[in-house]
């Protein structure tokens, strides 16, 4: 079996301001109960995000002081998209010790990419390719590049298509007019004439609710890259990367992302007239010859100030972060995140995610669903994951009511009549689709399902966090982005093993590497400053309570004779008052992650259950 032992590195970890909650949760509790805020000192007043960049397929290499190419990653090696080492900003970064972002210079009429050049010292503490990461820590390196083009050009492109649901030639046509910048050089490379790619763009700009060429090509870089933080300031950014005035820098910032010339002008609190000449001299410093070029250089270039700019213990993300994403419109233009793992004509089942993670389904339980039958859906509930908040703020208030308008949502775009739900956690989302959706909502089965803030006993480290949400809920933000803030590989570990210490069933699973590395991935995007949907759900349940559900006789729950969080016997007690017609069962030898210890059991319950119908799919 394939061991992970994440603890031997991480158990002990830094002084932090969560250390309350994780080294004396009793006093922690007692406190709260008592009124006391003495704990609170440290908790984050601002969220500090990272970005998740997907590492594997960046171009990137180690130099040593005379600018010689000590180690190269293969996509480096073969692209065609970046010029030789520039020894001018090689001899700039070595007397600044500072990184430096530049356009290439493309000579072959394509649009320009942006390149980084750093002092290895500092590019250490990068997220890199593992090659990269070792090399950078020679003796002789000196200066680490990492250039943009093969993940904004190549396949991880083409991964982005897919998210938005592009056809394969509409990808096509979006890989050429990023490649080139313009609607003929996308024509040219997709082999197609000019009438038809501009046809094939606009529907294509469409389904990504994108208004213009600038919007569009900035969208699909952004997603290349992997999951951005929330919250970083971008006009501050592009100032420091090519020292433009604040305002300068308002202005290619809006222009790249899709707003017309005028609307970038008020945006940045210019004249037309004013900005024309800014952006003329823009365009001429920074090589490029269209708003589209613009936009993918200064995506590119964000990228890339986001993966250099003080991340140190930011997260790689996995390589398959994309995959099976798919990203839906809704109707106010923002967009919903879910992963259809297939396969299409499996029964289709939407597999809920807690509060506390996003919608990344263990392989192991996707295995063990598929072989009943079952065809996996997982969505990002609203402002977790990928998952935009809606527009109107009101959601917030009914967090689990919008989760609702989502599945109905993914359900009429995928054209499926009725879903089984499989609920980790997440009980209220599941009573609000019984209560808005009924007639979508085929089996139900919870598993450790989490009852309302205010029943039952706490103890423990997130029983102590749960105390203090409920005795101070005005401290559920500020943890979050505390708690956003310190999601590195050693802290989450140190977290999850304080949480599980009393659990013998969740430390031996999660003792597996590959099921831990399936948790940990599911738990990376907080990192990125993506807490909302997480505070408003944990302020919802303050106040949560539900009647009796007499309708949900055929609901199953399988609860964990050892979960760390909940009572067994108290989570059991008050499910069977909400759901008094289901089938409640204690598994003796489970804890709070049974879907991974138990994924076999899981499948079959859900299987077993008795069908009020026979759905229909988009088959």
């Amino acid at each position: 079996m394939d061991r992970l032992r994440p603890g031997a590195e991480g158990a002990v970890g830094e002084p932090g301001p969560l250390d309350p909650w994780l080294e004396t949760p009793g006093a922690v509790t007692a406190s709260a109960r008592a009124g006391s805020r003495a704990f609170t000192t440290g908790l984050a007043e601002e969220i500090r995000p990272h970005s998740l960049v997907r590492v594997d397929r960046m171009e990137a290499a180690v130099l040593d002081r005379r600018g010689a190419i000590l180690f190269a990653t293969a996509a480096f090696k073969s692209s065609r998209d970046h010029d030789p080492i520039d020894a001018e900003t090689v001899a700039k970064v070595l007397a600044t010790h500072q990184t430096l972002i530049v356009p290439n210079t493309d000579e072959t009429g394509g649009a320009r990419s942006a390149v980084a050049y750093g002092p290895a010292d500092q590019a250490r503490d990068w997220a890199l390719p593992a090659g990269v990461a070792q090399a950078v820590r020679e003796p002789k390196a000196a200066i680490v590049v990492l250039a943009a083009g093969a993940i904004s050009g190549g396949e991880a492109l083409l991964d982005a298509c897919d998210a938005f649901g592009l056809t394969p030639l509409q990808g096509r046509v979006a890989l050429g007019l990023v490649r080139t910048g313009s609607v003929k050089g996308a024509a040219r490379e997709a082999d197609i004439a000019y009438e038809t790619a501009r046809k094939v763009v606009a529907d294509a700009m469409r389904r990504v609710g994108a208004p213009r060429l600038s919007a569009f090509i900035e969208r699909l870089v952004r997603l290349s890259f992997g999951v951005w933080p929330v919250g970083r300031d971008g006009e501050a950014m592009l100032a420091d990367i090519w020292r433009l005035s604040q305002r300068q820098a308002a202005l290619v910032l809006a222009l790249s992302q899709g707003l017309s010339r005028s609307e970038a002008a008020k945006a940045a609190g210019m004249s037309e007239a004013v900005a024309k000449k800014q952006l003329d001299r823009i365009f001429e410093t920074l090589g490029v010859r269209t708003a589209a070029e613009l936009s993918k250089l200064v995506t590119e270039a964000r990228a890339l100030a986001m993966l250099t700019d003080a991340v140190q213990g930011a997260v790689p993300t996995d390589p398959d972060i994309i995959e099976p994403l798919r990203l839906l419109p809704r109707p106010d233009g923002t967009h919903v995140a879910i992963s259809d793992y297939g396969p299409r004509w499996g029964r289709p089942v939407v597999v809920l995610h807690t509060s506390s993670a996003t919608r990344a389904v263990p392989g192991v339980l996707v295995r063990a669903l598929q072989a009943k039958g079952f065809r996996p859906l997982a969505i990002d509930r609203p402002g977790f994951g990928l998952t935009d908040p809606p527009a109107d703020p009101a959601w917030r208030s009914d967090p689990f009511g919008a989760a609702c308008e989502d599945v109905a949502l993914v359900c009429a775009q995928l054209k499926l009549k009725q879903i089984d739900v499989l609920g980790r956690g997440a009980a209220q989302v599941a009573v609000a689709l019984l209560h808005d959706l009924p007639e979508l909502i085929g089996q139900v089965l919870l598993v450790n399902p989490d009852p309302p803030t205010s029943h039952g006993r706490r103890t423990g480290v997130i029983g102590a966090v749960k105390e203090t949400f409920f005795r101070h809920p005005d401290l559920i933000e500020k943890f979050a982005w505390t708690l956003a803030s310190h999601m590195t590989p050693k802290r989450s570990w140190r977290l999850l093993a304080k949480a599980m210490a009393t659990s013998p069933p969740d430390v031996a699973v999660m003792s597996q590497g590959r099921v831990y590395a399936d948790f940990a991935a599911a738990v990376r995007p907080f990192a990125t400053g993506r807490v909302a949907g997480y505070v408003a759900e944990q302020t919802a349940l303050l106040g949560w309570a539900s009647p009796p559900l007499p309708e949900a006789r055929n609901w199953r729950v399988l609860q964990g004779a050892h979960d760390f969080i909940h009572d067994p016997d108290e989570v059991a007690a008050y499910w069977r008052q909400v759901l008094p017609e289901a089938s409640i069962q204690v598994i003796t030898d489970a804890g709070r992650f049974l879907v991974l210890s138990h994924a076999d059991l899981v499948a079959r319950t859900l299987a077993q259950a008795p069908r009020n119908a026979t759905p229909d799919t988009d088959l």
